[in-house]
């Protein structure tokens, strides 16, 4: 039987998919907040304006993430664009490299781009206070009055190939990404000491549609690294590849290290436990694992499962016989019984299928 005092603790680590594509395991993040909300309308009527009932609506889901590192995919993602290869750069010297003049020029490293409509840059002699402006032609700024062997700290904008970049659209629209976090489970047993230190299990929480809010505020102060932001929503999606009509927002799944199913098994029981065959046409036999803690049953896949013709009563039927995947058939009328097991698990009852043979 699966633990029952265990907790978790800490930040998540998330893994955020755009369609296909893994953009981003966040291993750092600072802050994983799931919450879950719904409006309730009370029913009331009667002598005294007695509560009967409540209708809810406008559910929630919410994820407040905080990663402690920065990620221009994140930031992207919220401003719903793509991260492009190139972007917009500033050449600084000296950190940048060093600028003698020669001739009253500075032959520069990289190809200026234009700014607010001109190609120009800025230079200054490194004890100067002000900087002045320079034209460039093509990858030459003249500074007046230079003098050979002069040095100059210059600025100019270029842009850079092996940069990566984004733009800021003034309207956007946050991306919509598949969200799985993942947390650790302790054991809070008290029997279980050396596992309690130790992850004994793990919560992962899969959210197939979660759009981003498109809130991000970078701070960068002098005492703080500056984080980013990665909350949202989640939206309802319909499950196609079931037979479930209510949409959903996602799923939560409770995984313990080196818990197998069948330990919490408490009985079985068979979907058409009276079943009726022809020995033209057989039938499968359809088993489901009954559990304890008001667990929901689930159907069994028959490998895990002991199918056999059961002695007791003798069976009418001329050969009855059932396979190792539930199908039930025989040769001749009558009637009979199978019996099915956990394979095993001798500690759960056995479950029973009458089988009743026709022409």
């Amino acid at each position: 039987m699966a633990e029952v005092n265990i907790f978790t603790a800490g930040p998540a680590r998330a893994l955020f998919f755009y369609g296909q594509n893994l953009i981003g395991i966040g291993k750092t993040l600072s802050d994983t907040t799931f919450s879950t909300e719904i409006t309730a309308e009370e029913v009331r009527g009667g002598p005294g304006n007695m509560l009967y009932g409540q209708y809810f609506h406008d559910s929630n889901l919410t994820v407040q993430i905080t990663d402690a590192m920065f990620n221009l995919q994140y930031v992207a993602a919220n401003l719903g664009v793509d991260v492009e290869h190139g972007g917009l750069s500033v050449y600084e010297s000296p950190r940048d490299g060093e600028s003698v003049t020669v001739a009253g020029q500075i032959t520069l490293t990289n190809t200026p781009i234009a700014f607010d409509g001109s190609v120009i840059g800025w230079y200054k002699k490194p004890a100067d206070a002000n900087w002045s402006i320079a034209t460039i032609a093509g990858k030459v700024m003249s500074i007046p009055d230079a003098q050979i062997g002069d040095v100059y700290c210059v600025k100019y904008f270029y842009q850079n190939a092996n940069a990566q970049s984004i733009t800021i659209k003034a309207q956007y629209v946050p991306r919509v990404l598949h969200l799985v976090l993942i947390n650790d489970l302790y054991s809070g047993s008290a029997a279980n000491v050396e596992a309690s230190t130790t992850a004994y299990g793990r919560l992962i929480t899969d959210i197939p549609q979660f759009q981003l809010d498109g809130a991000q505020n970078l701070a960068w102060a002098a005492a703080s690294a500056a984080t980013v932001s990665l909350s949202g929503k989640a939206l309802a999606y319909d499950q196609s590849d079931t037979c479930e009509e209510d949409p959903v927002y996602g799923t939560m799944t409770q995984e313990i290290f080196g818990q197998v199913w069948q330990e919490d098994v408490i009985g079985l029981a068979v979907e058409n436990a009276d079943l009726e065959i022809t020995t033209a046409q057989g039938e499968q036999l359809i088993v489901r694992a009954v559990y304890g803690s008001a667990a929901a049953s689930n159907r069994i896949d028959p490998a895990d499962l002991t199918f056999a013709v059961s002695p007791t009563p003798a069976s009418t039927a001329t050969g009855l016989n059932v396979d190792n995947t539930g199908m039930v058939t025989a040769t001749g009328e009558g009637e009979g019984v199978i019996s099915i097991t956990l394979t095993g698990y001798e500690n759960v009852a056995p479950a029973y299928a009458h089988v009743t043979v026709g022409a």
